[in-house]
């Protein structure tokens, strides 16, 4: 994988408080704007910002769609869903979450991408293919 990802759409929102690189965002409190998340699984995730930006109401640009870098969480299986840990916008696996909803439906996962790469501990660096989406889990 080549660093930086590969790039299909990456426009620019203002932040609303300070991101990091590589940190999943999500809907600001205006248009066009982007927040860091509030907590694990969040709901409306934009994508992935590409620089860290310190200063509310800056620019930032966000990875929407293609390829970008991620800070992980935990162990991490190339072709796991992503979804967002943390209010770190760190990613981590959902893969256990999606079989034991199987067991027990009536949930919902809000999943950023898929990875397309493994990585092994918190903090580390891997890489995502952006395609926000839910997984409902309904009851039968």
């Amino acid at each position: 994988m080549t660093k930086g990802g590969f790039e299909v759409f990456t426009p620019s929102y203002t932040v609303d408080s300070a991101v990091t690189q590589f940190q999943a965002v999500v809907q600001g409190a205006a248009d066009g704007s982007v927040a860091p998340p509030g907590a694990q699984n969040a709901a409306q995730c934009l994508g992935i910002s590409q620089a860290a930006q310190a200063t509310a109401g800056a620019a930032v640009s966000v990875r929407r769609l293609g390829i970008s870098a991620f800070v992980g969480h935990g162990a991490i299986t190339r072709g796991d869903h992503l979804a967002i840990y943390s209010a770190n916008g760190d990613l981590y696996s959902v893969e256990t979450a999606v079989a034991a909803g199987l067991a027990n439906p009536a949930s919902v996962i809000n999943v950023v991408g898929t990875a397309e790469c493994s990585v092994a501990n918190s903090g580390d660096i891997g890489y995502v293919f952006i395609h926000p989406q839910l997984i409902a889990l309904a009851v039968s």
